[in-house]
């Protein structure tokens, strides 16, 4: 799964179970920038929310030690 590195950093927080004011307050940006970038990433990947971005990464053979955006 392709990502920009602001989509990394959404996607790993994602994957750890961060709600979007959550993501918003760590990635020090607004609650609606994050929601504009879960928009284009469901968009981008074909899916309608969380739960199957992250199953889609998953089938895609992603780990939880891959997440992308984690040290």
């Amino acid at each position: 799964m392709h990502l920009s590195p602001k989509q990394q950093q959404i996607f790993s927080l994602i994957v750890e179970g961060c709600c979007s004011k959550e993501i918003a307050k760590r990635l020090q940006m607004s609650d609606r920038t994050v929601e504009s970038h879960l928009q284009r990433l469901y968009d981008k990947h074909g899916v309608h929310n969380r739960a199957a971005l992250v199953a889609k990464w998953l089938i895609e053979g992603g780990r939880p030690c891959d997440v992308p955006g984690n040290p």
